[in-house]
């Protein structure tokens, strides 16, 4: 077969599966767009902004699920035990996020740790105790989405992605209609959204025959038992967990900037349409672990960067153009000094689709190989990297949107760099 016919059955595998990290991913700027239009926007901005700062950290161990799903799927041994094991964490998370939102506890996690005025408090602890349940469905949802990819069945994760996106839309359409407090609309709709998925994605997974796929090879390095998962899956969960701990504590330096109040609303603004296209990219550590065994890995990087050129090129066009203002505007409603703020920061992130494609196909290479911990020693230098630009930019006068935009892009172009040099030193 040719290298530019495995090249398209690559993309006709990707595009699916982008569609459903795409609708994951328009569900932020559609609630901001929401909440711009509702009473008191800047206010509900943060708060939700924070909140699901805070809702994404528990999250952050479950992430990785869809990935040792895809890798644990071959024998029926390894779907059980990790099925045990999604149900433990991710049941464990909700509760630790049930116990954030607890007075004494908020005040040290959210007034404390990251800085955030008491005029938000209450809408930000509104917005965590719709959303307690977030983590588990997230973990049910990833579990069955991994059985689904690694069966061949993209478009199913893709309708299922599609379903949430309309739960999402149609919540805050009604919330928008009823003109409803945002901080509980956006709960509403983050924690609706994904349940919705997770029901559809194991519906489908069932019909699909995905959950009883057959054991065509002898897989015995497989964890086969609860704690053999652990063994395998700590360092992809304690790597999540620092990733999105990092992003937590990028949100205290953005709130202790010199413009701490204004940013803390431009920052999640700007973040959530980078990460509409961004995120776009990340199941190519989904097609890098299915074809792994399968394709030159040559070539599976040449299909990770030309997807990440493409989505930087979407990107650049949309943040770039004469156009782009009266976008952003749409977006974050009529808001001058908001606009000034936000359109920058998608100038300097229009390179993170192509480093988040790189990032993620590095990690795919490394996953399929059990070599976990380089995931995890990667992270470790982009998240001091990211915070200790950050701050650094936010003390010397930057304005905080802009010092958080600087330090995620060099955090992640050098975990980026990590990745690469693990991968190499692995193959020489």
């Amino acid at each position: 077969m040719s290298r530019n016919r495995q090249l398209i059955q690559l993309w006709q595998q990707f595009i699916p599966l982008s569609l459903s990290d795409v609708s994951m991913a328009l569900g932020d700027p559609l609630t901001t767009t929401t909440l711009a239009h509702l009473a008191d926007p800047r206010n509900n901005i943060a708060a939700v902004g924070v909140a699901k700062a805070i809702a994404i950290f528990c999250e952050s161990p479950i992430i990785m699920l869809l990935h040792a799903s895809n890798a644990l799927a071959p024998t029926q041994a390894s779907r059980k035990a990790l099925w045990t094991f999604t149900v433990i964490l991710s049941g464990g998370m909700s509760l630790l996020l049930a116990l954030t939102t607890l007075p004494w506890i908020f005040a040290i996690v959210g007034e404390g740790w990251l800085g955030v005025e008491p005029a938000l408090s209450d809408p930000i602890r509104s917005t965590l105790s719709i959303v307690i349940l977030w983590p588990l469905a997230i973990g049910w949802r990833r579990y069955f989405q991994g059985l689904l990819i690694h069966g061949g069945h993209s478009n199913a994760v893709a309708q299922a992605g599609i379903i949430r996106l309309l739960v999402v839309g149609g919540i805050l359409a009604g919330g928008f209609t009823l003109r409803a407090n945002g901080a509980v609309v956006a709960g509403l709709s983050l924690v609706w959204g994904v349940i919705a998925e997770a029901v559809a994605v194991t519906y489908l997974a069932r019909k699909l025959g995905a959950t009883k796929l057959p054991e065509l090879i002898s897989t015995p390095e497989l964890p086969q038992d609860v704690a053999g998962v652990w063994k395998f899956y700590a360092p992809l969960g304690g790597t999540m967990m620092l990733v999105w701990g990092a992003r937590a504590a990028l949100v205290g330096i953005v709130a202790r900037a010199e413009d701490g109040a204004i940013a803390l609303v431009a920052w999640p603004a700007a973040w959530g349409l980078v990460l509409v296209i961004a995120n776009s990219t990340r199941m190519v550590q989904q097609i890098i672990i299915r074809n792994r065994q399968l394709l030159p890995d040559r070539l599976l990087i040449t299909f990770a960067m030309t997807v990440g050129i493409v989505c930087s090129l979407i990107l650049l066009s949309v943040s770039g153009t004469p156009m782009s203002e009266k976008a952003i505007g749409w977006f974050v409603g009529d808001d001058r000094e908001l606009i000034s703020r936000v359109r920058p920061v998608l100038l300097i992130c229009a390179v993170m689709p192509l480093l988040v494609s790189l990032q993620n196909a590095l990690q795919g290479f490394l996953v399929s190989q059990g070599h976990t911990w380089c995931i995890n020693q990667a992270a470790w230098v982009g998240a001091v990297v990211m915070l200790g630009t950050a701050y650094l930019s936010a003390q010397l006068g930057q304005n905080g949107a802009i010092a958080a935009a600087q330090g995620m892009i060099l955090g992640v172009m050098m975990e980026v760099g990590y990745l690469f040099y693990s991968w190499r030193s692995l193959n020489e």
